[in-house]
């Protein structure tokens, strides 16, 4: 029996056995947010389609998608699209094929300068042919979806190097480390292909982690790109937090002698755009959004967070290791604030700060604000 549902700007049919998860709604919004900040005009893949909903919001919402192509090897969800499309009244600028995405993207013959990777689990298996299409274009965007976070995240360290090649973090910091362990992922899959990427936006939220990067190719750019990998080491003893471009990291900290833990390769630049982020956040205000204003909080969030360095520290994670009581998070704040640090929140986590400030110097500010 199927499920009527309203999201964003449409109105659907999820049919029986067909796939819809509500709870992904904020990352369709954001990423229709998104696509009405790019200023070129956009033929869409959308990769692994289901129901549709994605890529008929994308049609919808946004006048710079000039037409959508829907790729589901489901006969059911195949149907289902159809249907959807003919609801939103879209036949016109819209094409549905029963496919493999490897397949359909392999084989050519049909360019995109937009292409959605939203697979169950991993988005690995489909991160190659998709380049590949948008390297036929010579520029595009690509959006990517991972659902495997507790892989990215360091929960099972074997398979995220298998799969992503990366030796992850498990400890208070990962969701940012698990984005960054994906773009770095992109990066050198693109890197062959003579491809530099350029992040617009990069968001970790329940179980999933979403970017979309823009593609460009240049060998020159490829180049530029590749050197904004590194490597990061964390010391679980003193919490802190290192990053380099270079292979070598010291096995002891620096700052107290502790062993270290270390992760890599990783993305080491910005997770975001500005001016997509602007024009994002700006847009949002016009649209009927059920997520309006966490959409623009957690957009104000992300225009923040490439002032700072990778990595951010998690308050309630220090208090539990240092054992003592929490403090005031905005005193934390002004304690680091007075010292002349810059410090801001994250979207990342509601309970962390980024900051350019010494670990050190955040354990002194916690530990003085609870005195307070």
């Amino acid at each position: 029996m199927a499920v009527s549902i309203k999201e964003g700007s449409i109105a659907a049919e999820i049919a029986d056995g067909v796939f819809y998860n509500p709870n992904m709604e904020f990352s369709r919004d954001i990423s229709s947010l998104a696509i009405s900040s790019i200023p070129e005009k956009l033929i869409v893949c959308d990769g692994m389609s289901a129901s549709g909903v994605r890529g008929i919001r994308y049609a919808k919402e946004n006048d710079n998608v000039e037409r959508v192509v829907f790729v589901d090897m489901d006969k059911k969800a195949i149907e289902n699209v159809n249907e959807n499309i003919k609801t939103n009244k879209i036949e016109a600028n819209s094409r549905v094929v029963e496919d493999d995405l490897n397949h359909f993207l392999y084989r050519g013959g049909e360019r995109f300068n937009f292409v959605e990777v939203d697979p169950f689990g991993s988005p690995v298996p489909f991160i190659r042919s998709a380049l590949l299409n948008l390297r036929a274009s010579k520029s595009g965007y690509l959006s990517v979806t991972a659902t495997d976070t507790a892989v990215l995240c360091g929960a099972n360290s074997k398979a995220c190097q298998i799969y992503y090649n990366s030796k992850p973090f498990h400890n208070s910091f990962c969701h940012e480390s698990g984005i960054r362990i994906l773009l770095s992922h992109i990066v050198r899959i693109a890197s062959p292909l003579k491809l530099g990427i350029e992040p617009i936006v990069s968001l970790s939220k329940q179980h999933y982690m979403k970017v979309i990067v823009k593609v460009r190719k240049d060998a020159k750019h490829a180049f530029e790109t590749i050197k904004k990998l590194g490597y990061a080491s964390y010391c679980p003893q003193c919490f802190t937090i290192k990053t380099s471009t270079n292979p070598y990291l010291e096995k002891k900290c620096s700052a107290c002698g502790h062993q270290t833990e270390w992760g890599g390769p990783t993305w080491l630049s910005n997770l975001h755009n500005s001016e997509n982020l602007d024009k994002m956040l700006a847009e949002n205000k016009n649209r009927e959004y059920s997520n309006r204003l966490e959409l623009s909080k957690t957009i104000q969030l992300m225009q923040y967070e490439d002032e700072f360095p990778p990595f951010y520290y998690d308050i309630h994670a220090l208090v539990d290791k240092i054992k003592i009581s929490p403090p005031k998070f905005d005193t934390v704040i002004d304690e680091l604030m007075s010292k002349g640090y810059k410090v801001g929140r994250t979207h990342f986590s509601v309970t962390a700060i980024k900051t350019d400030a010494p670990a050190t110097e955040v354990v002194a500010a916690i530990k003085g604000a609870g005195k307070v």
